[in-house]
């Protein structure tokens, strides 16, 4: 059915000894399931300058030894299996403005760009200078030389790392006004004089095709993919230029759900991330599909399975008919292949088993599905499964999309969220990294709620995440009547995981009612405001009991795989609880006598 099926092991360590660590990170077992359900490749994250030696810049390739004996050690291990090792590449990669690399090599210093406190300012590796083009070429070809069986790489141009000078830079900022961190971005205006006179799209598929001929001429059955993953910097919709000018054996990837909508009380609210609430493909991935295809190229689809931003603390979504419609759409656009996920999500599980089975026969979702829950679940309760896996489904549709709710948002840890009524503002807590504690490793939060609401109006997310926790309530129901028929442990799993992103979205919920209240009473000093605070309180307090004890049973629910750490732990729990008791005693007397 698809060509190229690819994912990626949940044990990878993205950002540190992605390569030195990948043979652990790939275990046998773990190789032999995801080939025994369908797919043919794994990614790794991969950087020129630290995996291979250079002549054009001599100080590069210093873990060459180590990464290259261990990646060819990967890939002769899963070519018994039937499985192709992929490179994901982001290039040529910039450094930081105080790095030493420019002190020799300031001839090649590109574009700045200020990322501010997360990563400071960095400058890219002009590309339109001849060293780094030939550092480009002549990295790919040793690379794809030196590590013979590999079967691929797929590249980001744009966003993401800074690499080239037009990378963070949006030549076209009238049309991306919208966007405030672009605009951000341009404040400190184009430096590089080279790039200026240039086109970015010229800038973008030059890099492509450097790589590309050098892979190619190492190893000409490699394949090579664009990803058009942010190319809004780079060029308007719908980015023909970029397309139309890729070289004819490239491989163009599209964002599935990327530049789609919903639409709640008939207002439109647009996707501009992975999403499994929002089924796809999205008019821009249409585009992108009709244009790739006009110019004779192949074209797969960037999913993300399992889990998503929109919720990543569980090993899987049970949104499973969600998953099943968005492989049948991809087949019958005519998709030739998919990524199945970006860092985290790769994990063996019924999503992992469902997309292996639509993605090599010619068999309906519900067929599926169906095999799946009786493998899984046995035959009893199967029924049960379905109907609760398609109502989860449903449900999930209702989630209140914006991507300062799902990057900034507490929805992964809220749970945990300790409710105080002497909170102080906060600034932003970006929710895929490591989240902040004070000194005794209590969770540091506080009043943000702007940070990750952005633009759209408090009761909007209220409303929408009251709504999805109701109709997803409906499914929980559907399988505890399941249990009642069969005491199944596997069902029971499937039950906790459900209540526990149930009281999730009812716990997100009462953060944000929390702080509108908290606001309005030290304001007006109303009665009715603490009689609503107490009443948050006291429903918060039921949730964290409840999902305290579902959590001993499942520790590994609160992992965020991006962040690499565990957001939730049993302290967390126990801090929280303390604390409402407390409060709730407090507003109890505060009450009576109406003095807060």
């Amino acid at each position: 059915m698809f060509e190229i099926k690819i994912i990626r092991s949940p044990f990878g360590d993205f950002y540190n000894r992605e390569i030195e660590d990948c043979n652990k990170s790939y275990p046998d077992w773990y190789l032999k399931e995801i080939n025994q359900q369908n797919f043919n490749g794994i990614w790794l994250h991969s950087i020129l300058r630290d995996i291979i030696k250079s002549n054009i810049f001599p100080e590069f390739g210093k873990k060459e030894k180590e990464q290259i004996y261990q990646l060819n050690k990967l890939v002769e291990r899963c070519d018994k299996f039937g499985i192709k090792v992929f490179l994901y590449l982001c290039e040529p990669r910039g450094f930081k403005e105080d790095d030493p690399f420019w002190i020799k090599n300031f001839d090649v210093k590109g574009q700045i760009c200020d990322f501010g406190k997360l990563w400071g300012r960095h400058y890219a590796l002009c590309s339109s200078t001849e060293k780094v083009k030939n550092f480009l070429y002549e990295s790919s070809y040793n690379l794809f030389k030196k590590v013979k069986g590999l079967g691929g790489a797929f590249l980001i141009t744009a966003s993401e790392f800074h690499t080239h000078c037009y990378s963070h830079f949006p030549k076209h900022i009238h049309l991306v006004k919208h966007f405030r961190e672009m605009v951000d971005w341009t404040k400190l205006g184009f430096y590089c004089k080279r790039c200026e006179k240039r086109q970015p799209y010229e800038v973008v598929c030059e890099i492509i095709k450097l790589i590309r001929d050098g892979i190619k001429d190492a190893n000409s059955k490699a394949e090579i993919i664009a990803w058009d993953w942010s190319w809004s910097i780079i060029e308007p919709e719908p980015q023909e230029n970029l397309i139309k000018n890729l070289p004819k054996d490239v491989i163009l990837m599209s964002d599935f759900e990327r530049g789609g909508y919903k639409f709640f009380n008939n207002k439109r609210y647009i996707i501009d991330e992975y999403s499994l609430s929002y089924i796809g493909p999205s008019p821009r991935f249409k585009r992108h599909f009709y244009i790739a295809k006009k110019y004779g190229h192949k074209v797969m689809a960037k999913l993300q399975f399992s889990t998503t931003h929109e919720f990543v603390t569980v090993p899987y979504i049970p949104v499973i008919f969600n998953v099943a419609e968005k492989i049948e759409k991809l087949k019958k656009i005519g998709g030739d292949g998919f990524l199945y996920c970006w860092i985290f999500g790769g994990g063996i599980n019924v999503v992992s088993k469902l997309t292996g089975i639509m993605s090599n026969e010619n068999i309906s979702k519900y067929k599926a599905i169906k095999r799946v829950v009786k493998e899984e679940f046995g035959e009893k309760t199967s029924d049960y499964v379905v109907k609760a896996w398609e109502n989860f489904s449903e449900s999930f549709k209702n989630y209140p999309f914006s991507i300062p709710f799902i990057y900034n948002g507490p929805i992964n840890y809220a749970v945990v969220y300790p409710f105080n009524i002497n909170a102080e503002k906060v600034d932003l807590i970006s929710s895929w990294l490591p989240l902040p504690r004070d000194k005794k490793g209590y969770l540091k939060v506080g009043d943000n709620l702007e940070t990750w609401i952005g633009e759209l109006k408090p009761k909007f997310y209220i409303s929408q995440l009251k709504k999805t926790a109701r109709e997803w309530k409906k499914g929980i129901e559907i399988l505890e009547k399941g249990i009642k028929i069969e005491e199944n442990e596997r069902l029971q799993k499937e039950i906790d995981i459900a209540r526990h992103i149930y009281f999730s979205f009812k716990s997100t919920s009462n953060i944000i009612e929390f702080y509108l209240s908290l606001r309005n009473y030290k304001k007006n000093k109303g009665k009715k405001w603490v009689k609503k605070i107490l009443k948050i309180l006291k429903e918060e307090l039921e949730i964290t009991e409840k999902d305290k004890k579902i959590w001993m049973r499942n520790k590994e629910f609160g992992y965020h795989p991006e962040a690499f750490e565990n957001f939730i732990k049993e302290k967390d729990f126990n801090y929280k609880i303390g604390i409402l008791k407390n409060q709730i005693e407090i507003l109890k007397k505060l009450n009576r006598r109406n003095n807060f």
